[in-house]
């Protein structure tokens, strides 16, 4: 194989990274201006409700993770995916393809 047909194949895969990597992206930022405009809006309704401006009963022994620990957590379990997900897709790419002929009888 020539070197010029090999730095071919390896600019289409890197091409085909960046592609993968910004869908990827684009997905993210979709859900993220999704979830930030259902936040919003939910807000704003929960301001016009007169019920929820009643107090809530909060035991006085907390007990179990807090709310930042959670999301820590989800963050990590999340982004640790992600990672996987992505070393996954480019060393699939990355992968040289070499196809075997088998003669048939």
């Amino acid at each position: 194989m020539s070197a010029v047909r090999r730095s071919v194949r390896v600019m289409l895969r890197l091409r085909d990274l960046l592609l993968i990597c910004v869908l990827v992206a684009a997905v993210a930022v979709g859900v993220f201006e999704l979830g930030r405009h259902v936040d919003s809006e939910s807000s704003h309704l929960a301001g016009q409700d007169s019920e929820l401006a009643q107090s809530v009963y909060r035991p006085t022994h907390k007990s179990g993770p807090s709310r930042h620990t959670i999301e820590l957590a989800a963050g990590a379990i999340g982004g640790t995916a992600g990672v996987l997900i992505l070393l996954s897709l480019g060393s699939a790419l990355a992968r040289p393809r070499r196809r075997t002929w088998r003669a048939s009888n």
